[in-house]
Parts: C-alpha cells; structure tokens; sequence
C-alpha cells in the first residue's frame, strides 16, 4: 500500500513554491461574521473540551506517558525577586513539534481516524486572537493530511527568527520572569522540563485532539495557568491587561479545558508583590465589553472550516497571517515530515479499525 502521506502517482508540478494549479486562497478577517456590527445575536457555540492523558519531558527532551503536574506551594513567600538567577539563565525553549504528542498517540494506541485536527493548543489560540490582537503578532502553520485527519504544526518563519534576534534585554528579562515566578511557587522535580495534558474537544464541524503545556496545579487538582503581569497604576494598564494579556491567557485555558489562573503582579523592580486568582468566569465577566468568546470561537471555527476544507491528502500548505486583513493559505513544495513510524502506527490502526 502506497504512503498515505504522499503518493507519487499524485505528485503536483511545482512552480517555484506554489503549485500552477493551486492559487492562493484568501479568509478576509471582515468576511467572518461580524454579529455586533449587524446587532445580531453572536451565536454560543457548545465546547467542551475532555481531558484525555498526560505525558511529561525531562530537560534532556524525553518522554514519558503520564505526568506529574507540578503544585502550587502553601509556602511560597512574597515579595519575590524574579531577577534573581537572570544572568545565568539560557533560553532553550524551541518551536515545539509534534511528535511528543505523536508518541502520546502510539504509546496508548489511540486510534485518529475519527479526529478531525491533530494539532498544539497554542495554534489554535493564534489563529483565534487574530482579528483581535492589538500587535498584529505574525504567524504560520503547517497542515497535510493523513488520511481524514489534518495534522497542523508550527513554521518558525524569518519574521520570528528575525523577532527573537532582534530581542532587548528587557524583552528576554520578561520572558524569564514567568519562568522564575512558577519556580518560585510550584514543587517542581529537578528533572521535569514540561508537563501536558491531552484533550479532545470540538470546534465547529472538527473533532480536535490537543496537547496543551500546562504549569501546575491547586491542592485540590485543579490545572492552573500561571502568568507575571506589571502592577497596574492607571486606566491605561488595565486597558492593556484585559485587550491582551488576560485574552490571550483566557483562550489558552478556554481551548484546553483549564478553568483557573494565577497572577504575580511585579512592580517596576521585578518584585512580585501581589499575587491573585482569577477563575475564567471571572475573567469573562470583567471583560465583557473588550471582547466576546463566543464571537472569537465563531471566528476560529470559520477560519477552520475555510481552510481544512481545502486540504488534499499528499500535499502540503502553509497557513499563514502577516499582519494584514487576510489569512491566507498556499500550497507549498511537498518535503516528507512526518515520522515514518508515526505514519505506520496510522495505518495499521485505520486498517484495523476499517476491517
């Protein structure tokens, strides 16, 4: 039996990146269905995502099936330096891949052929916030198909390479402030780089499985997302807190099914002074009249709906966002990348399931 990933007798002719008979296509972010401006009711729609398993990585990237999600301390004491240990701190997060979440999938032996998107909860959470990010952030995702699942990963594009090399100081400083803040308040295994939980949930017509990093939990289980935010001393920083941070900190638990939050709140040294829980129905009703969830979920939803309907088996696209009023997907030259051993496991599986 051919790939199933890719098939020669169906190989596209390439003209430079784009096949000749592939034109680009176009999502308007204003073609989504803009319910305020028409003063219609934004449709609710029904998500409720399933925790499905954990795994866990070691620094040295390995991975194990199960996980032990980090608790928050009862001793953690304020205030706290988080710029303590900066100097000798080294960046060595990567764009994350998907073949943790691949193995997840081999090692319980779950069958795909009922999923619709395979694929990280943070993606999804870029696609979301689109229309409504303030920073126009860009952004490119990588979708094939195996069989009726399309698979949808990162691409670490030049404009983030270009980001991430152009970064201040301060810029990196920031960045392991949050690091440093969840060292300080979680009981953390000397070995243990990252936890993740697995998830299923749906998104309009899409069946979806997710791998979600997760920081840690309460003393009473629940998953809690832990975020460092700059005390807030005039109306112009809450109006940033809830446009973007406490947005994009409550899609990311909305689409992985987490429900509560905490915020260390820094002064202009860097020293957590306050720290404060915030559930998501608290957040929601806080931030009402910035942004509606039911309109972003409609929004992923459409987007979604546009662009997996397009999807080919053997063939490989780019979806991607750069800063302007359109998504755009484009079909790109074929390159193999999925592991053949995950490809092996698909398709034993489809046939089992099949026969």
């Amino acid at each position: 039996m051919n790939n199933p990933e890719y098939s020669p007798s169906k190989k596209p002719k390439y003209n430079g990146s784009q096949t000749t008979h592939f034109t680009k296509s176009r999502f308007l972010l204003d073609s989504a269905t803009d319910r305020q401006k028409y003063k219609l009711p934004v449709k609710s729609l029904a998500y409720n995502p399933i925790m499905l398993g954990e795994f866990s990585l070691s620094k040295d990237r390995i991975f194990s099936n199960g996980a032990t999600i980090p608790t928050i301390k009862d001793d953690a004491k304020l205030p706290i330096d988080l710029n303590d240990g900066f100097e000798d701190w080294y960046d060595s997060s990567e764009i994350p891949t998907l073949d943790v979440l691949f193995k997840w999938i081999c090692d319980n032996n779950f069958v795909i052929d009922n999923i619709g998107l395979l694929t990280y909860r943070g993606l999804l959470k870029k696609i979301a916030v689109t229309k409504y990010d303030v920073y126009k952030n860009h952004w490119c995702v990588r979708l094939s198909k195996l069989y009726s699942t399309v698979i949808m990963d990162e691409v670490d594009t030049e404009e983030q390479k270009r980001k991430r090399r152009s970064e201040s100081v301060q810029q990196k400083k920031f960045q392991y402030y949050g690091h440093k803040f969840e060292k300080e308040i979680l009981e953390v295994e000397d070995d243990q780089k990252e936890s993740d939980i697995v998830v299923t949930s749906k998104i309009g017509q899409y069946r979806c499985l997710l791998a979600a990093e997760v920081d840690g939990k309460d003393k009473m289980g629940n998953i809690v997302e832990i975020k460092t935010h700059r005390i807030m001393l005039n109306g112009h920083h809450k109006q940033a807190f809830e446009r973007s941070k406490l947005l994009n900190t409550y899609l990311q638990c909305y689409i992985a099914g987490i429900s509560q939050t905490c915020f260390g709140f820094r002064d202009q040294r860097g020293h957590v002074t306050q720290v404060k829980n915030y559930s998501l129905d608290e957040i929601e009703e806080r931030c009402v009249k910035v942004w509606n969830k039911d309109a972003i979920m409609q929004f992923l939803s459409e987007v979604l709906k546009w662009a997996l309907n397009q999807i080919e088996t053997g063939k490989v696209y780019h979806l991607l966002y750069s800063g302007d009023n359109h998504i755009t997907l484009q079909q790109v030259e074929y390159v193999k990348y999925l592991p053949d051993w995950f490809i092996d496991h698909a398709k034993k599986s489809h046939e089992n399931n099949n026969s």
